[in-house]
């Protein structure tokens, strides 16, 4: 069993100093990454970080593309000389940009007919409700151009699980089934190379109004392969949510 070592996405609003000039001078400018919630207003775009300000692109044109998602990995570049301190938005240049796929939830009770090698213990919470999963799972390794292809047959979903189907429900207690599916299954023999990406998942869809001490997720582990076979064991992480929540969210208080 693992025990969650969560993240919470904090980023300090300062700037932080480069390496000296040759002038002795401090760098001015500041290169951050990190998860970001992506905003979109008729096509221009900014991107809110989890402790409120908001970062404007003054190079929006190297958006050539409809973001679809609706959190993103944003590296930017700022120069904090023009930072305005009664303002929570930054000016900053888009260094690197890449869109969070969503964890759907499993409301067709699909089955897993492939494995996860691993599932990271390292939650990240962008807030109360919006968290960040990073899966490790096998892939056919193909072209740059037909590796999209191939990570658009990967899904995965997650369930809350009833205390009918799983004992370790409790009034306290969530357990989630994470699935992973594929949409040709008859080509996992070709999936030997691994890799990992990470997903969005909103806890609104099991939560239910409610703030339990823990929440579960389970799911069938392979480190040899994706396939579903011997090899497959149950595994699961743990997430202690009320600590988190209470630690990091107080301002939320007690109701979800």
């Amino acid at each position: 069993m693992k025990k969650t070592k969560f993240a919470v996405l904090l980023t300090a609003f300062m700037a932080v100093l480069g390496l000296s000039s040759c002038l002795g001078e401090p760098d001015p400018f500041y290169t951050g990454t990190e998860i970001m919630k992506v905003n979109n207003f008729m096509g221009f775009y900014s991107f809110k970080s989890s402790v409120g300000y908001t970062v404007e692109p003054t190079n929006s044109n190297v958006i050539t593309s409809t973001l679809d998602a609706n959190y993103a990995y944003v590296t930017y570049k700022y120069d904090t000389r023009t930072l305005d301190p009664s303002s929570d938005k930054i000016d900053a240049e888009i260094q690197y940009l890449l869109p969070i796929n969503e964890l759907e939830y499993n409301y067709n009770n699909f089955e897993d007919n492939a494995a996860m090698h691993t599932v990271s213990s390292s939650i990240k919470f962008f807030d109360k409700t919006n968290i960040f999963i990073d899966l490790t799972y096998f892939y056919e390794r193909t072209s740059d151009d037909e590796l999209t292809e191939e990570l658009a047959k990967h899904s995965f979903y997650l369930r809350r699980a009833t205390a009918e189907e799983d004992e370790d429900v409790a009034d306290d207690v969530i357990v989630l089934y994470l699935t992973h599916n594929v949409t040709d299954v008859d080509n996992n023999e070709n999936r030997k190379s691994i890799g990992t990406e990470t997903r969005h998942f909103d806890l609104n869809y099991v939560l239910q109004g409610s703030k339990p001490e823990k929440i579960i997720i389970k799911f069938k582990q392979n480190t040899s392969s994706i396939n579903v076979d011997d090899n497959v064991r149950d595994s699961k992480i743990e997430i202690e949510y009320k600590e988190i929540v209470d630690t990091y969210f107080p301002e939320s208080g007690s109701n979800i």
